[in-house]
């Protein structure tokens, strides 16, 4: 975002915003998708929709050799893994 005023521009950064709530998919051994969401409701339905869109049940992805999808929740200092294997 910037503003001009009488010829000066200045720049408003935005603060950074940590998520409550990540999923992670990891694509044999790669990290390949990182969503953010503010709700573990938000995050389940999205855990679900990713292992429907790879072919698998939400219970039945992370049995798979190809992928592991996980929900991490922020915690005071870092994320920690709440769901997946």
């Amino acid at each position: 975002m910037s503003k001009t005023y009488v010829g000066v521009t200045t720049s408003h950064l935005l603060q950074p915003v940590i998520a409550k709530y990540l999923v992670v998919v990891v694509d044999r051994g790669m990290t390949s998708e990182v969503n953010y969401f503010n709700s573990l409701k938000e995050a389940k339905r999205a855990f679900g929709e990713i292992a429907h869109d790879h072919g698998y049940k939400p219970s039945e992805i992370n049995a798979s050799d190809k992928y592991d999808v996980s929900i991490w929740k922020w915690t005071e200092d870092r994320y920690e893994k709440v769901f997946g294997d």
